[in-house]
Protein backbone atom coordinates (compact mmCIF):
# COMPACT_ATOMS: atom_id res chain seq x y z
CA UNK A 1 0.00 0.00 0.00
CA UNK A 2 0.61 3.44 -0.09
CA UNK A 3 -0.15 6.19 2.22
CA UNK A 4 -0.46 9.78 0.58
CA UNK A 5 -0.20 12.98 2.31
CA UNK A 6 -0.40 16.50 1.45
CA UNK A 7 1.94 18.13 3.58
CA UNK A 8 1.70 21.49 5.13
CA UNK A 9 4.95 22.84 4.65
CA UNK A 10 6.47 26.80 5.33
CA UNK A 11 9.91 25.62 3.96
CA UNK A 12 10.79 27.86 1.14
CA UNK A 13 11.27 26.88 -2.79
CA UNK A 14 14.84 27.41 -2.47
CA UNK A 15 15.31 25.26 0.10
CA UNK A 16 12.99 22.45 -0.77
CA UNK A 17 14.26 21.13 -3.87
CA UNK A 18 17.51 20.57 -2.06
CA UNK A 19 16.43 18.70 0.69
CA UNK A 20 14.53 16.05 -1.54
CA UNK A 21 16.99 15.84 -3.51
CA UNK A 22 20.33 15.47 -0.72
CA UNK A 23 22.19 12.85 -0.89
CA UNK A 24 22.17 10.83 2.19
CA UNK A 25 18.00 10.47 1.16
CA UNK A 26 18.08 8.75 -2.17
CA UNK A 27 20.34 8.81 -5.53
CA UNK A 28 20.53 10.69 -9.00
CA UNK A 29 19.00 7.40 -10.58
CA UNK A 30 15.77 8.23 -8.38
CA UNK A 31 15.21 11.91 -9.40
CA UNK A 32 12.67 12.63 -12.11
CA UNK A 33 11.11 15.70 -13.29
CA UNK A 34 7.75 15.51 -14.79
CA UNK A 35 7.38 18.68 -17.28
CA UNK A 36 10.73 19.95 -15.89
CA UNK A 37 14.53 19.07 -15.54
CA UNK A 38 15.69 18.58 -11.51
CA UNK A 39 18.46 20.64 -12.66
CA UNK A 40 16.99 23.56 -13.41
CA UNK A 41 13.77 22.63 -11.57
CA UNK A 42 13.25 26.08 -9.43
CA UNK A 43 13.98 28.24 -12.49
CA UNK A 44 11.42 26.06 -13.97
CA UNK A 45 8.63 26.71 -11.21
CA UNK A 46 9.61 30.61 -11.44
CA UNK A 47 9.48 31.40 -14.99
CA UNK A 48 5.90 29.84 -14.84
CA UNK A 49 4.96 32.14 -11.98
CA UNK A 50 6.10 35.29 -13.95
CA UNK A 51 4.66 34.15 -17.06
CA UNK A 52 0.89 34.45 -15.75
CA UNK A 53 1.84 36.92 -13.05
CA UNK A 54 1.55 34.53 -10.15
CA UNK A 55 4.23 35.13 -7.98
CA UNK A 56 2.78 35.33 -4.54
CA UNK A 57 1.08 33.07 -2.74
CA UNK A 58 1.78 29.28 -2.25
CA UNK A 59 5.00 28.37 -4.11
CA UNK A 60 4.29 24.76 -4.12
CA UNK A 61 2.41 21.49 -3.49
CA UNK A 62 4.49 18.77 -0.96
CA UNK A 63 3.01 15.57 -1.60
CA UNK A 64 4.65 12.38 0.02
CA UNK A 65 3.73 8.83 -1.11
CA UNK A 66 4.91 6.71 1.42
CA UNK A 67 4.98 2.69 1.06
CA UNK A 68 3.95 -0.22 3.55
CA UNK A 69 7.61 -1.65 4.54
CA UNK A 70 5.87 -5.15 4.56
CA UNK A 71 5.71 -4.64 0.71
CA UNK A 72 7.80 -6.43 -1.63
CA UNK A 73 8.92 -3.11 -3.01
CA UNK A 74 12.49 -2.03 -5.03
CA UNK A 75 12.87 1.54 -4.46
CA UNK A 76 13.41 1.73 -8.52
CA UNK A 77 9.62 0.35 -8.83
CA UNK A 78 8.58 2.94 -6.02
CA UNK A 79 9.93 5.45 -8.14
CA UNK A 80 8.09 4.13 -11.48
CA UNK A 81 4.72 4.31 -9.63
CA UNK A 82 5.68 7.60 -8.31
CA UNK A 83 6.23 8.74 -11.79
CA UNK A 84 3.14 7.71 -12.75
CA UNK A 85 1.49 9.07 -9.93
CA UNK A 86 2.42 12.41 -10.58
CA UNK A 87 0.22 12.02 -13.95
CA UNK A 88 -2.67 12.20 -11.91
CA UNK A 89 -1.98 16.59 -12.06
CA UNK A 90 -1.69 16.94 -15.86
CA UNK A 91 -0.58 20.24 -16.89
CA UNK A 92 1.77 21.00 -13.68
CA UNK A 93 6.18 20.41 -13.80
CA UNK A 94 6.23 17.94 -10.70
CA UNK A 95 10.01 17.17 -9.33
CA UNK A 96 9.89 13.65 -8.32
CA UNK A 97 12.11 11.76 -5.79
CA UNK A 98 12.69 8.65 -4.04
CA UNK A 99 13.61 8.73 -0.48
CA UNK A 100 15.41 5.00 0.75
CA UNK A 101 16.93 6.60 4.09
CA UNK A 102 13.89 5.47 5.96
CA UNK A 103 12.14 1.67 7.05
CA UNK A 104 9.53 2.77 4.39
CA UNK A 105 10.80 3.24 0.68
CA UNK A 106 8.64 6.90 -0.46
CA UNK A 107 8.59 9.17 -2.82
CA UNK A 108 8.61 12.80 -2.40
CA UNK A 109 6.38 14.94 -5.11
CA UNK A 110 7.13 18.69 -5.78
CA UNK A 111 4.23 20.49 -7.56
CA UNK A 112 4.56 23.66 -8.91
CA UNK A 113 1.02 25.68 -7.52
CA UNK A 114 1.15 27.14 -11.05
CA UNK A 115 -0.25 25.31 -14.54
CA UNK A 116 2.46 25.86 -17.40
CA UNK A 117 -0.69 25.39 -19.44
CA UNK A 118 -2.91 27.97 -18.74
CA UNK A 119 -1.41 29.46 -15.86
CA UNK A 120 -4.47 27.99 -13.63
CA UNK A 121 -3.56 27.76 -9.31
CA UNK A 122 -4.06 24.57 -8.24
CA UNK A 123 -7.18 23.66 -5.68
CA UNK A 124 -8.39 20.35 -4.81
CA UNK A 125 -11.66 19.68 -3.28
CA UNK A 126 -12.26 16.45 -0.98
CA UNK A 127 -13.43 14.52 -3.11
CA UNK A 128 -10.56 15.00 -5.77
CA UNK A 129 -8.07 14.08 -2.98
CA UNK A 130 -10.37 11.00 -2.47
CA UNK A 131 -9.66 10.23 -5.79
CA UNK A 132 -6.10 10.79 -5.92
CA UNK A 133 -5.88 8.43 -3.04
CA UNK A 134 -7.64 5.86 -5.26
CA UNK A 135 -5.33 6.27 -8.34
CA UNK A 136 -2.66 5.52 -6.04
CA UNK A 137 -4.22 2.55 -4.27
CA UNK A 138 -5.03 1.22 -8.22
CA UNK A 139 -1.36 1.83 -9.05
CA UNK A 140 -0.30 -0.44 -5.91
CA UNK A 141 -2.32 -2.98 -6.92
CA UNK A 142 -1.31 -2.91 -10.31
CA UNK A 143 2.24 -3.58 -8.97
CA UNK A 144 0.95 -6.19 -6.64
CA UNK A 145 1.68 -3.93 -3.71
CA UNK A 146 -0.99 -4.19 -1.03
CA UNK A 147 -3.62 -1.06 -1.27
CA UNK A 148 -4.68 1.34 1.98
CA UNK A 149 -8.81 2.40 2.03
CA UNK A 150 -9.72 6.24 1.45
CA UNK A 151 -11.55 7.84 3.54
CA UNK A 152 -15.52 7.28 2.89
CA UNK A 153 -17.85 10.11 1.74
CA UNK A 154 -19.96 11.70 4.54
CA UNK A 155 -18.43 10.00 6.82
CA UNK A 156 -20.05 6.39 6.02
CA UNK A 157 -18.39 3.37 6.85
CA UNK A 158 -17.00 1.52 3.47
CA UNK A 159 -18.19 -1.71 2.59
CA UNK A 160 -14.41 -3.15 2.82
CA UNK A 161 -14.82 -2.11 6.73
CA UNK A 162 -18.12 -3.20 7.41
CA UNK A 163 -17.52 -6.53 6.25
CA UNK A 164 -14.10 -6.49 8.10
CA UNK A 165 -15.97 -4.89 11.38
CA UNK A 166 -18.92 -8.00 10.97
CA UNK A 167 -16.20 -10.64 10.65
CA UNK A 168 -13.62 -9.27 13.14
CA UNK A 169 -16.73 -9.23 15.59
CA UNK A 170 -18.11 -12.46 15.10
CA UNK A 171 -14.30 -13.93 15.58
CA UNK A 172 -14.32 -11.97 19.08
CA UNK A 173 -16.99 -13.74 19.65
CA UNK A 174 -16.45 -17.13 19.09
CA UNK A 175 -12.64 -17.30 20.59
CA UNK A 176 -10.56 -17.22 23.96
CA UNK A 177 -7.14 -15.70 22.91
CA UNK A 178 -5.56 -13.97 20.79
CA UNK A 179 -4.60 -16.76 18.89
CA UNK A 180 -7.70 -18.09 18.11
CA UNK A 181 -8.90 -14.73 16.44
CA UNK A 182 -6.02 -14.54 13.94
CA UNK A 183 -6.88 -17.82 12.62
CA UNK A 184 -10.22 -17.00 12.45
CA UNK A 185 -9.98 -13.93 10.43
CA UNK A 186 -7.46 -16.18 8.26
CA UNK A 187 -10.02 -18.87 7.72
CA UNK A 188 -11.90 -15.76 6.43
CA UNK A 189 -9.40 -14.16 4.40
CA UNK A 190 -8.09 -11.77 6.01
CA UNK A 191 -4.38 -11.14 7.21
CA UNK A 192 -3.83 -9.68 10.43
CA UNK A 193 -0.59 -8.05 12.00
CA UNK A 194 -0.68 -7.96 15.78
CA UNK A 195 2.68 -7.26 17.13
CA UNK A 196 3.65 -6.13 20.89
CA UNK A 197 5.34 -3.11 19.52
CA UNK A 198 3.08 -1.88 17.38
CA UNK A 199 0.02 0.69 18.33
CA UNK A 200 -2.38 -0.72 16.37
CA UNK A 201 -3.68 -3.80 14.79
CA UNK A 202 -3.60 -3.90 11.14
CA UNK A 203 -5.92 -5.63 8.91
CA UNK A 204 -5.70 -7.00 5.12
CA UNK A 205 -9.00 -7.83 3.30
CA UNK A 206 -9.44 -10.66 1.08
CA UNK A 207 -9.41 -7.66 -1.75
CA UNK A 208 -5.31 -6.66 -0.41
CA UNK A 209 -7.59 -3.48 1.16
CA UNK A 210 -5.29 -2.19 4.56
CA UNK A 211 -7.44 -1.03 7.26
CA UNK A 212 -5.77 -0.22 10.64
CA UNK A 213 -8.10 -0.81 13.91
CA UNK A 214 -8.86 2.78 14.61
CA UNK A 215 -10.04 3.45 11.80
CA UNK A 216 -13.09 1.16 12.19
CA UNK A 217 -15.13 3.42 14.86
CA UNK A 218 -16.09 0.34 16.66
CA UNK A 219 -13.79 0.47 20.36
CA UNK A 220 -14.42 -3.21 20.82
CA UNK A 221 -11.59 -4.20 17.81
CA UNK A 222 -8.97 -1.23 19.16
CA UNK A 223 -5.67 -3.38 19.99
CA UNK A 224 -5.57 -2.17 24.06
CA UNK A 225 -9.52 -3.34 24.48
CA UNK A 226 -9.43 -6.78 22.75
CA UNK A 227 -5.71 -7.18 24.90
CA UNK A 228 -7.65 -6.75 27.58
CA UNK A 229 -10.73 -9.14 26.32
CA UNK A 230 -8.57 -11.82 25.68
CA UNK A 231 -6.54 -11.35 28.52
CA UNK A 232 -9.69 -12.14 30.84
CA UNK A 233 -10.50 -15.33 28.69
CA UNK A 234 -12.39 -13.76 25.55
CA UNK A 235 -15.47 -15.60 25.34
CA UNK A 236 -14.62 -17.78 28.46
CA UNK A 237 -14.96 -14.90 30.57
CA UNK A 238 -17.78 -13.45 32.43
CA UNK A 239 -16.66 -10.29 30.38
CA UNK A 240 -17.93 -11.26 27.30
CA UNK A 241 -21.26 -10.74 27.11
CA UNK A 242 -21.08 -6.89 28.51
CA UNK A 243 -17.65 -6.93 25.94
CA UNK A 244 -19.77 -7.74 22.92
CA UNK A 245 -22.75 -5.68 23.69
CA UNK A 246 -21.01 -2.40 24.17
CA UNK A 247 -21.79 0.19 21.13
CA UNK A 248 -19.46 2.71 19.90
CA UNK A 249 -20.93 6.44 20.15
CA UNK A 250 -21.31 7.55 16.49
CA UNK A 251 -18.60 9.53 15.18
CA UNK A 252 -18.68 12.40 13.02
CA UNK A 253 -17.62 12.77 9.54
CA UNK A 254 -14.78 15.08 9.82
CA UNK A 255 -13.12 12.38 12.70
CA UNK A 256 -10.63 9.92 10.92
CA UNK A 257 -10.15 7.73 13.81
CA UNK A 258 -11.86 6.64 16.51
CA UNK A 259 -12.24 8.82 19.75
CA UNK A 260 -14.40 7.86 22.13
CA UNK A 261 -13.02 5.37 25.28
CA UNK A 262 -16.13 4.49 27.00
CA UNK A 263 -14.96 0.98 26.51
CA UNK A 264 -12.19 1.51 28.69
CA UNK A 265 -14.19 3.03 31.14
CA UNK A 266 -16.32 -0.25 31.17
CA UNK A 267 -13.51 -2.57 31.52
CA UNK A 268 -12.61 -0.42 34.87
CA UNK A 269 -16.22 -0.60 36.21
CA UNK A 270 -16.77 -4.46 35.47
CA UNK A 271 -12.89 -5.78 36.89
CA UNK A 272 -13.23 -3.36 40.00
CA UNK A 273 -16.67 -3.94 40.97
CA UNK A 274 -16.28 -5.61 44.44
CA UNK A 275 -19.00 -8.70 44.43
CA UNK A 276 -20.82 -8.84 48.10
CA UNK A 277 -19.54 -11.92 48.72
CA UNK A 278 -15.85 -12.17 48.76
CA UNK A 279 -15.46 -15.68 48.82
CA UNK A 280 -15.26 -17.28 44.85
CA UNK A 281 -14.73 -19.72 43.12
CA UNK A 282 -13.85 -18.38 39.47
CA UNK A 283 -15.27 -19.87 36.38
CA UNK A 284 -12.17 -19.74 34.35
CA UNK A 285 -9.52 -19.35 36.34
CA UNK A 286 -7.06 -16.99 34.14
CA UNK A 287 -3.50 -17.05 35.56
CA UNK A 288 -1.81 -13.96 34.69
CA UNK A 289 1.61 -13.02 34.63
CA UNK A 290 2.56 -9.95 36.35
CA UNK A 291 3.42 -7.68 33.54
CA UNK A 292 0.41 -8.76 32.15
CA UNK A 293 -1.85 -7.36 35.44
CA UNK A 294 0.36 -4.76 35.29
CA UNK A 295 -0.68 -3.53 31.74
CA UNK A 296 -3.87 -4.17 32.74
CA UNK A 297 -4.19 -1.90 35.86
CA UNK A 298 -1.76 0.82 33.92
CA UNK A 299 -4.81 0.70 30.73
CA UNK A 300 -7.60 1.33 32.74
CA UNK A 301 -6.10 3.07 35.08
CA UNK A 302 -7.25 1.06 38.45
CA UNK A 303 -5.86 -1.45 40.51
CA UNK A 304 -7.08 -5.11 40.72
CA UNK A 305 -7.71 -7.98 42.79
CA UNK A 306 -9.07 -11.31 42.93
CA UNK A 307 -12.40 -9.94 44.31
CA UNK A 308 -13.10 -7.47 41.69
CA UNK A 309 -13.78 -10.00 39.44
CA UNK A 310 -14.77 -13.85 39.30
CA UNK A 311 -12.70 -14.79 36.17
CA UNK A 312 -9.54 -12.56 36.97
CA UNK A 313 -7.03 -13.88 38.99
CA UNK A 314 -3.14 -14.53 39.68
CA UNK A 315 -2.85 -18.48 40.67
CA UNK A 316 -0.78 -17.52 43.66
CA UNK A 317 -3.86 -14.40 44.07
CA UNK A 318 -6.46 -17.18 43.96
CA UNK A 319 -4.63 -19.34 46.34
CA UNK A 320 -4.29 -17.03 48.76
CA UNK A 321 -7.63 -15.83 48.71
CA UNK A 322 -8.90 -19.35 49.35
CA UNK A 323 -5.88 -19.78 52.27
CA UNK A 324 -3.91 -22.28 50.33
CA UNK A 325 -0.18 -22.43 50.77
CA UNK A 326 1.56 -24.78 48.67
Amino acid sequence: MAIVKFVVSGCPMNNIFPYVMRDEATEESLIDGVNCSPDTVQEEFQFVKRQFHKEDGRMYYHIVQSFNPDDDLTPETAHEIGLRFAEAFPGYQILVATHVNTAAIHNHLIMNSVSFEDGRKFHQTRDEMLEVKEYSNQLCLEYGLSATEAKSKGGKRSKAKAELVQTALYAMAVSSCKEEFIQFMEEHGYRVKWEDDHKYITFTTPDNVVIRDKNLFDERLLKDNLEVYFAMGGMESELMQPYKSYQTPPHTEKQSMTSTDGLRTLLGDLLTSVRPSHGFMPTVIRELSPWEKARIEAYIGRKLSPQHFPTYSTREEYEQSQGINL
